[in-house]
């Protein structure tokens, strides 16, 4: 099959196909279940060598048998790890280590507004208003909240609700529509939403047919004793939701793919969403089943044979479970709700041709690319599989990047040789509906975030950091400290006439600058044109600029050390940057976390930046109780901004800022009711969003206001910590005039210019509650209500 060719995967009416991955042989000869247990400073299992090999090219199989061993190979090996080390803890690290398979890190990914539809208007409003802040222009990244102008998408709670926008400064509700599970992000194009959300598999109604699919009562030991087996612990689903008309929202479609959301990305139309997924398999043990008696056994050495015993044991069990699996156990598995109930498609095709794994490591979890074609009549579908580790996301108007891990986590164990390395898959995106592979490479170090990845004119840049840190089990006598670099790479191409032997494809590195800021870690990156901006951190904030003009020769253009750290950068203008982050400490040195940043940069000289102002931001105040923030009891404020960037908007046309910033502090009241004390334990918050003036051009930054959500949360100053979501706005727009916020509880609407309230609306979703706790003690004056109130100073129990 040519890598341009499409593999079918399933014909449905709604189109579910599978990608375009490259083809080649097989990979696994078949799985080796030998083991040995040898005696050193501990019981040890003799594991397999781990060694990484040249490449990282992507190769998709031709046959579903050598997938499953290659899974089951890398299963077993995993297995074997993880029950190395409960030896290695149980008889030298005083404890037992618990590593959890399903490590997931929420990562969204940002300049530029969405484009997204008018909402059946006429009239367009675009460009009068702000939209998600993507990373790169044309490309719509999936959020809870999104605009078209006209309309506002919330997700708050279990519903989509949907608002009005009649005319700028206006805000109505329209609809809502309950959603099953836990809605996560959506996409919006014309009259369409994909919303995906999460469904715990545990929390399935008694009835929903989806949990036999997921779950089945198990017997173990004797008698009666039955536990419940959960094929995945949940389940991505996709809504498609028909808003033509915008009262009447219309569910049209619902799709189910078993692991967990990651992130999702749209251009022109096209949504391409990410999941990643590590299935349970039932009767796998990585823990030793020790009897009672075994705790009774003193003499070290009788200890030892009874553990060895038992550790084979558990192996021998294992390895015998791992060879009954099939490829309808390890694959994800697909589902959809129809009109006449729940169809569940085969896992599989018949030769496997839509799983592809790097040539050297084959992870047992699988990343999966969605790709839905939003325009379509019959909402096309496609789903491609990587048998790999949890990956970053990135993507620009043609190319859909997954920077992965080069290893499974359980490689690092017991192996020397082991340094982090970074898997770089590309994908052509430029065709509408499609999801082709192209090519990969890899890196070394690790990658921070979506920032620290690039596509330009068909060149991918990367930063990375480097570290040893934590490596307690490798020799690290010549270890200086982490160290950062910048990575440019293209496609290799066949220059043959009568063409090459090899026609895998692969990431070459063109370019390369390392030994970047030796001792300290990268916190954050943007690229831009033709520059990378970095900013690393150990005791100080170096900024760095580096010259990517020429990719094959990256080069390091000038550097400024200042207090703090900036966790996001944003591009105002080609001269001036604009970032959030933690204030510096005490001596410029460290950080200050009670203290949320503004920094602006003069960037014109490349050679030598500048910073041009700071403007540090707290949403706490004083009163007649205190003198200042700490010592009326103010816990340490945050702000989303600095690590999810689409809390972040930035306005040009006002040339505004708009950050959220919160936080609390715990609060005491009582009441009295017919002779009865009543007493509360709760927490007044502060949600603010903070707006800030920036001068590009007198590079100044200066407060202009705040928008105050805090009511929303305190009832007569108190409240019980707040359990369904964050209490602090999670996002803005400026329409027009108008700046619009948005948090759990309400949204708020205020003139831009001097921030006149204009509209408060409470949004459906989300509960608070208001608890008080009584002793029924009479009470004779307010002086004895203080001392008989229920009260010792502890938080009561939540009811």
């Amino acid at each position: 099959m040519g890598r341009t060719q499409r593999a079918t995967f399933l014909v449905l009416a709604m189109m579910l196909t599978s990608g375009c991955l490259a083809a080649v042989e097989d990979i696994s000869d078949g799985i080796d279940d030998t083991f040995d247990i040898v005696i050193g400073d501990y019981p040890q299992i003799d594991l397999p060598d781990r060694i990484r090999g040249d490449t990282a090219t992507l190769e998709e199989y031709d046959d579903c048998d050598s997938l499953l061993d290659d899974l089951k190979d890398s299963l077993q090996n995993e297995m074997l790890v993880r029950l190395d080390q409960e030896s290695y803890y149980h008889w030298i690290g005083g404890g037992w280590m618990w590593m959890d398979d399903d490590i997931a890190f929420a990562e969204d990914g940002a300049t530029g507004t969405t484009a997204e539809s008018d909402g059946g208007n006429s009239a367009s409003r675009e460009g009068e208003y702000s939209g998600t802040n993507n990373q790169e222009a044309g490309v719509d990244e999936a959020d809870f909240l999104k605009t078209d102008g006209y309309h506002i998408y919330m997700l708050n709670g279990n519903l989509l609700v949907i608002m009005g926008v009649p005319e700028f400064g206006e805000l109505t509700l329209e609809s809502n529509l309950t959603l099953q599970g836990y809605p996560m992000q959506m996409m919006i194009d014309g009259d369409r939403i994909v919303i995906a959300s999460t469904i715990n598999a545990w929390s399935l109604d008694e009835n929903d047919p989806l949990r036999s699919q997921l779950m089945e009562e198990v017997q173990w030991g004797e008698g009666d004793n039955v536990y419940t087996y959960y094929r995945v612990q949940s389940l991505v689903k996709y809504t498609v939701v028909d808003i033509t008309d915008r009262a009447d929202p219309q569910v049209e479609r619902e799709l189910y793919i078993e692991g967990n959301y990651h992130t999702a990305r749209m251009v022109d139309g096209t949504v391409r969403s990410v999941t990643h997924n590590y299935a349970n398999f039932d009767g796998l043990r990585y823990w030793v089943d020790l009897p009672s008696e075994y705790w009774a056994i003193e003499d070290e050495g009788d200890r030892e044979t009874a553990w060895e015993y038992h550790l084979t044991e558990t192996i021998t069990n294992n390895i015998a479970v791992i060879n009954a699996l099939t490829m309808d156990d390890f694959a994800p598995h697909i589902y959809e709700m129809t009109d006449t109930g729940l169809v569940s498609y085969p896992s599989t095709s018949n030769d496997c041709s839509e799983f592809a794994a790097s040539t050297d490591s084959v992870a047992r979890g699988f990343t999966s690319i969605m790709t839905i074609e939003m325009l379509s009549d019959d909402v096309q579908v496609e789903v491609d599989h990587i048998a790999s580790s949890w990956a970053h996301v990135y993507a620009s108007q043609d190319v859909l990047i997954l920077a992965e891990p080069a290893n499974d986590w359980w490689w690092f164990w017991r192996n020397t040789g082991f340094v982090d390395a970074t898997n770089i898959h590309t994908f052509d995106i430029s065709e509408a509906g499609t999801t082709t592979y192209v090519a990969s490479g890899r890196v070394d170090g690790t990658v921070q975030d979506q920032f620290s990845l690039s596509e330009s004119e068909g060149v991918i840049r990367v930063a990375t950091t480097e570290d040893m840190w934590g490596r307690w089990w490798m020799s690290t006598e010549n270890w200086t400290g982490p160290t950062n670099n910048v990575y440019t790479l293209a496609v290799a191409e066949c220059m043959i006439p009568e063409g090459c032997d090899d026609d895998s494809a692969e990431l070459l590195q063109i370019g390369h600058i390392g030994d970047i800021a030796e001792g300290e870690r990268i916190w954050s990156a943007r690229f831009m044109g033709d520059r990378a901006y970095l900013v690393t951190f150990q005791n100080m904030d170096p900024l760095w600029v580096i010259d990517l003009s020429d990719p094959t020769n990256p080069t390091i253009l000038g550097e400024l050390e200042i207090p703090g750290v900036s966790t996001y950068i944003h591009p105002v203008d080609e001269d001036t940057l604009l970032t959030i982050g933690i204030g510096g400490g005490e001596d410029g040195l460290g950080l200050d976390w009670s203290v949320t940043q503004i920094s602006l940069f003069d960037v014109s000289d490349p050679t030598n930046p500048t910073l041009a102002d700071t403007l540090p931001l707290s949403p706490a105040y004083t009163d007649e109780n205190c003198e200042n923030v700490r010592s009326c009891g103010w816990s340490w404020s945050w702000s989303e901004a600095t690590y999810e960037h689409k809390a972040f908007t930035y306005w040009a046309p006002d040339n505004l800022l708009a950050v959220p910033l919160s936080t609390q502090r715990y609060t005491y009241d009582e009441i009295i009711e017919n002779g009865v004390t009543y007493t509360h334990y709760g927490y007044e918050y502060v949600s603010m969003l903070k707006l800030i003036e920036v001068d590009s051009e007198n590079l100044t930054l200066s407060l202009h206001g705040d928008v105050n959500h805090s009511n929303f949360y305190n009832e007569n100053g108190l409240s019980d910590w707040w359990y369904g979501s964050t209490t602090s706005i999670r996002r803005s727009i400026f329409m027009g005039d108008y700046v619009y916020a948005f948090s759990a509880l309400g949204a708020t609407v205020h003139l831009t210019d001097d921030l006149t309230p204009i509209v408060e609306l409470e949004i459906p979703g989300q509960e608070i509650s208001e608890k008080y706790y009584d002793d029924e003690v009479e009470v004779a004056d307010s002086e004895e209500s203080e001392s008989t109130s229920s009260g010792d100073g502890a938080e009561p129990e939540e009811s």
